[in-house]
Parts: structure tokens; C-alpha cells; sequence
């Protein structure tokens, strides 16, 4: 009889007694870290604060709005409040309460800026009557208004003339927003917020915004004068490149029929690019011409 078939050659299964678990992602991660800081000489700190932005766990918007007002430390109601602006949820009604209480009271003036801008894009109602409030903070007590630096009047009016571009000014607040502007752009003495102001009234057609703006022609600034310019130029459909002398001759020479524009600059002052793409490529060829200019004739 032939021998029988040999089975099938197979290799030795290991033992069950000799297999080690595989590790876990954390016990993998958190020995590097660790020996990343310490080559990278942490303090004790700041090795905490690392460990636990790596591990804690994710936190949602109403978490993130609670310590925006209750936290001690400022960078941390400001990183707080930053996290909420950027949620999907950022333009529900208990945001915008929180923004409008921070934008009014906040003692940190990043912070504020934050819950400014926020409400600029928010699109709502409340936005306007406190960016209102921010910059006519003299007519409130410092209990309803904390009187805001430089920096916080600019994002105002700024936040403010976005909202007019926009169209979110309702007409109930349109006279208080353009005499607003007016002040601002006529007395303050931040230069940005002066320029912030001539390019909200460039959405108000009136002999006082006309008025306001061939002044600030004047300013001492060219970036003020030059949004005045552009302001003008929307509102009459002219342009007489930033000379109050020349504004002030045109308008003598027509008493009526004076605003005419319907809003959009003038050829002469328009861009020479329609969208980001070719801004971009505008700018490169502008940079390569001064760098290399060509040979002269």
C-alpha cells in the first residue's frame, strides 16, 4: 500500500501566552510629547497646559460662551469667545445677547473687537443699536457703556458701514447712523475711524454727507481723503481725484441735481481686476515692473 499523504506544511502557531497587546494610540502619543517638551525645555506650566489642550474634551459653543464671561483670565475669555464666532452656531439669539453684552462691557479690548465683528456679521437688529451705543458712548452712563479705545471705535464704525452696504440699517436708525458717521468722521481722532466714517456715509444721499466728506478732503490723512473720494464719487457719479477746491467749484456749478450716482464708482475709479484672481495677477505684474523696471529709453 502507498504511504498515506502528508498534510499540508503549516507554521507553528505562536502561543497565546506570547502575544503583547498592541499599544494604544495615548500610550504612544503621550510618552513623545513628553519627551518633546522636555527636550524642548517646558516649564512645569506650560507642559500642563499642553497635555491638557491634547487630551480635555472638545467643548461646545454655550460651554465656550460661558467662560467668554466668566473667566478670569483674558486670553482665555478671548480664545473663548474667538471659538464661538467661528461655531456653526454663532448667529443664534444667546450668541448674539452674549456679543452685545461683551461688545458694550468688556474691560479687554481684543475681546470686545471679537464680539464686534461678530455682530457685524450677525445681520441683526441689535447689531446696529450697538455699534450705535459703542460710538455714542458719552450719551450713556459708563455703566451701560464702558467707554471704548481706538481700536474698538474702529471695528464699530467699520462693523457699522458693512451693515449699511449691506442694506441691515433699517430706516428708523438710518438718520442716527449717518449723523453718527458724521461726527466720527468729523471729530475723531483715530484716522481709521475717520476713514471707516467717510466710507459708511458713501450710503447716505444728503447735502450734510456731502458736506462732510469735500471737508474731510482736507484731512490730514490721504487715506481719509481718498475714502471721501470714493464716497463722493458713488453718491454723485463724479470724480475730481481728492480736490476739495475742485468739489467745491462743481457743486456751485450745479445747485440741484447734485446726487445722481447710483452707487458705483465712476470708471476712472474703478479697480483694473473684477475678482480676487485677477487682483492677484495685477498685483504680481505691478511687483514685477518695480522690481525689474526695464531699460530705459
Amino acid at each position: 500500500m502507498p504511504p498515506p499523504p502528508r498534510p499540508p506544511c503549516r507554521p507553528p502557531e505562536p502561543s497565546s501566552r506570547g502575544r503583547q497587546p498592541a499599544p494604544s494610540r495615548c500610550a504612544v502619543i503621550a510618552p513623545a510629547l513628553l519627551l518633546l517638551a522636555l527636550s524642548a525645555g517646558c516649564s512645569d506650566s506650560k507642559l500642563d497646559a499642553s497635555f491638557r489642550r491634547v487630551f480635555e474634551f472638545r467643548k461646545t459653543p454655550q460651554q465656550y460662551a460661558l467662560i467668554a464671561f466668566s473667566d478670569a483670565d483674558p486670553d482665555v475669555r478671548r480664545d473663548a469667545l474667538t471659538r464661538l464666532a467661528r461655531s456653526r452656531q454663532f448667529d443664534r439669539d444667546w450668541a448674539i445677547q452674549g456679543y452685545v453684552t461683551i461688545a458694550l462691557l468688556e474691560s479687554n479690548d481684543q475681546t470686545r473687537c471679537i464680539a464686534v465683528r461678530a455682530l457685524a456679521r450677525c445681520n441683526d437688529p441689535r447689531a446696529v443699536s450697538t455699534l450705535l451705543m459703542l460710538l455714542n458712548h458719552e450719551q450713556h452712563p459708563p455703566e451701560a457703556v464702558r467707554p471704548p479705545t481706538d481700536i474698538v471705535r474702529w471695528d464699530a464704525t467699520l462693523g457699522l458701514a458693512e451693515l449699511c452696504e449691506q442694506g441691515h440699517v433699517t430706516p428708523t436708525d438710518a438718520d442716527g447712523v449717518r449723523n453718527t458717521f458724521i461726527a466720527r468722521l468729523k471729530g475723531d481722532a483715530d484716522y481709521h475711524v475717520r476713514t471707516a466714517a467717510a466710507r459708511g456715509l458713501g450710503c447716505y444721499t444728503s447735502e450734510e454727507s456731502l458736506a462732510a466728506l469735500i471737508a474731510a478732503l482736507r484731512d490730514e490723512r490721504f487715506a481719509v481723503a481718498y475714502a471721501a473720494e470714493d464716497s463722493l464719487a458713488r453718491l454723485t457719479g463724479v470724480t475730481h481725484g481728492c480736490s476739495a477746491l475742485a468739489w467745491e467749484q462743481w457743486l456751485a456749478e450745479h445747485p440741484t441735481d447734485r446726487l445722481s450716482g447710483d452707487g458705483q464708482l465712476p470708471a476712472a475709479r474703478q479697480p483694473p481686476y473684477r475678482n480676487r484672481w485677477e487682483k492677484a495677477m495685477w498685483t504680481t505684474r505691478q511687483m514685477y515692473r518695480a522690481l525689474f523696471p526695464g531699460r530705459k529709453e
